[in-house]
């Protein structure tokens, strides 16, 4: 493995990690658009990237579930769907051709970018609200693992957005519970990307081993930041990640 190769993957899980553990997302939106500069391919990128997740997100989880920012009355429904919609979310990449997946993944990330940074709704709890809506959050669920699956990413970034602004959510406990989510479905669709032949283990294991030490900085500030500021930070790493892979050139 070449010293550049080395170096960028440590860079990736540094950065991408303190992403991961500051904003709940896995980190693919910063693991997909290294891990294409580096490999080429945008369907190993994002199998790559999946690796590097299920690592760091173990991490940020267990920092926020320490501090009490989890919700499990609704993580079951998150996670159960969550796996399904990854299987189907492989699947489906591993049959299309890497331009249409690459202007998914464009898509996605800016589109959701613009929704989190002109969302003025106001910071709600709702938890007598949450066990009512099992058929809303499992659809939620569904939608993040087939995200997962597809692009190359925890789910977060489709999600954390949903719980916050469809469910009502402080982005604080969105994050935390998100990272459940995160760590089940990137395991989930792994396994597909492990399947067939779309995850380069040497740059993963160097990426992921970095991220468990940087997930846990990420978790600290976040716990501190505002969660307004919060949502602005989520919607500009989306924004830069989309940009990213945008520009890049096989």
């Amino acid at each position: 493995m070449e010293f550049i190769s080395i170096l960028e993957s440590f860079v990736a899980g540094l950065f991408a990690g303190f992403i991961c553990g500051l904003t709940g997302m896995g980190g693919g939106t910063i693991y997909v658009p290294v891990f294409y500069f580096m490999l080429g391919s945008i369907k190993k990128a994002i199998g790559t990237s999946l690796l590097v997740i299920l690592v760091s997100s173990v991490s940020a989880f267990i920092s926020h579930m320490k501090a009490d920012q989890v919700n499990f009355k609704i993580t079951g429904f998150l996670i159960i769907s969550g796996i399904i919609g990854a299987q189907y979310g492989s699947l489906i990449t591993a049959n299309l051709p890497e331009t249409v997946v690459k202007i998914f993944f464009v898509s996605l990330a800016i589109a959701l970018a613009i929704n989190m940074w002109r969302e003025r709704l106001t910071d709600r709890g709702c938890s007598a609200q949450m066990r009512s809506l099992p058929v809303r959050l499992t659809l939620i669920g569904f939608s993040g693992g087939l995200i997962s699956g597809m692009g190359g990413v925890g789910g977060a970034i489709v999600i954390v957005p949903f719980l916050h602004l469809w469910i009502g959510l402080p982005m604080k406990i969105c994050i935390g519970t998100v990272l459940s989510v995160v760590m089940f479905n990137s395991l989930s669709a792994v396994a597909g990307y492990i399947y067939h032949g779309f995850v380069d283990f040497h740059s993963g294991t160097i990426a992921g081993l970095v991220a468990v030490f940087s997930a846990k900085a990420g978790s600290t500030l976040s716990l501190r930041t505002d969660n307004r500021k919060l949502r602005k930070i989520f919607s500009i790493v989306l924004l830069f990640a989309g940009i990213a892979v945008l520009i890049r050139n096989p």
